[in-house]
């Protein structure tokens, strides 16, 4: 079938249907990735843990059975910082923001952190009350003289040397990341300290709240999206040294991008924080393969060769090369779908409809790209394209 000498009618008549209307196919695709890049938008992440990994893994069953005897899985921590975090103004306003997001999250002294979304844990107040006092009620000197009995093991925990910084600890359960995230918002939405205290959230939870919330986001994976295209068309046109160029490759590459995220819609798949940012592979693997064939295709012609009779032998050639990288690439990654561990069958999913899409997005648009640059029609149904060409004879 790749024999260079042998005619291939129905590779020559689907060329011809691809370039024959290039401005109504174009905009066909354009359409259709504009749809795709709305559509992407609307995918869900998982952010459940529980859900990602095998139920059965001796470290879920581990982080059960932690959270099952002390009622959490995670800690999350404030950071007070002020010229003397050991105040009684200070320590008041701790207080009342320790009630205040524990009651919030349904702890009681009662029911302890059996329905509760966030429990106390140890915390600068909490060595006040340890010591008989409420800690908001206390004076200055009643405090240092609290806080020079207690041990050094507790004091270290919650407090500088200096006691310039102080810790709030409250631990938290198990949860998806999208509801830790709000959960994490409503504790930074009541901080507000007095003037002359700074407190900010830290902590693990923390960083993996945010870190999903920004693969989560439908805007900034838009924006990921339009900057790789953007560098993208930025780099083909100073490595080609020429815009005109780096556009014709550049357009298949951004229409494919679109159908990625269309196509991953219609069949329902859900993303992860693995998958998430997948579009941008879609934009690497179509480079490779857009720009391959456009400069190939322009090799043909530059040696003389018809815009015809310049496809056949590039898609003969190196289209073949690309379908059999493109397939061997999707079969590797395509193994992860029978993973037992959801999260790279997820994984496995998007990869293997993107690099599908990328490769036969890319094969069918490059024709009608480079279509659009001809003078003449480009392809004639009827006229077999040369498949070789004989020495020039000189004329008489």
């Amino acid at each position: 079938l790749l024999r260079r000498n042998r005619p291939l009618p129905a590779l020559r008549r689907e060329l011809g249907l691809l370039a024959a209307r290039p401005r109504r196919l174009l905009a066909v695709g354009a359409l259709l990735a504009l749809l795709g890049f709305g559509l992407e938008t609307q995918l869900g992440v998982q952010s459940d843990i529980t859900r990602l990994v095998p139920r059965g893994m001796p470290a879920l069953r581990e982080l059960a059975t932690l959270e099952r005897v002390t009622g959490v899985s995670g800690e999350i921590d404030v950071v007070v910082h002020a010229g003397d975090v050991a105040t009684p103004a200070a320590v008041a306003w701790m207080t009342a923001y320790e009630r205040r997001v524990l009651s919030h999250f349904g702890y009681s002294v009662g029911q302890g952190c059996s329905r509760a979304t966030v429990c106390p844990a140890l915390s600068l107040p909490d060595l006040f009350q340890l010591g008989g006092g409420s800690g908001a009620a206390l004076s200055a000197t009643q405090l240092s003289t609290l806080l020079a009995a207690v041990p050094g093991y507790f004091e270290h925990a919650v407090i500088t040397a200096d006691r310039r910084y102080a810790a709030l600890a409250f631990g938290i359960r198990l949860m998806p990341l999208s509801r830790q995230r709000r959960v994490l918002a409503y504790m930074r939405a009541q901080l507000r300290p007095p003037r002359g205290i700074e407190a900010r959230l830290a902590g693990l939870p923390l960083l993996a709240a945010d870190a999903d919330a920004a693969l989560a986001s439908t805007t900034g994976r838009l924006l990921t999206l339009i900057a790789a295209l953007a560098f993208v068309g930025v780099a083909l046109a100073l490595l080609l040294r020429s815009p005109r160029r780096a556009l014709l490759a550049l357009t298949p590459i951004a229409l494919v991008t679109g159908w990625s995220g269309l196509a991953l819609y219609l069949l329902g798949v859900t993303l992860n924080p693995m998958s998430a940012t997948l579009g941008v592979l879609v934009i690497a693997v179509a480079t490779e393969f857009s720009v391959l064939m456009c400069e190939r295709v322009r090799r043909e012609q530059a040696d003389g060769w018809s815009f015809a009779g310049s496809l056949e032998r590039a898609y003969r050639s190196t289209g073949a090369a690309i379908l059999v990288s493109g397939a061997s690439a999707s079969l590797g990654f395509g193994v992860l779908v029978v993973s037992n561990i959801t999260m790279l069958r997820q994984f496995g999913v998007v990869t293997l409809v993107d690099l599908v899409v990328s490769l036969i997005g890319v094969l069918a648009l490059v024709p009608a790209a480079l279509a659009l640059t001809q003078p003449r029609p480009r392809i004639s149904l009827r006229e077999p394209a040369p498949v070789s060409r004989g020495p020039r004879v000189p004329a008489p």
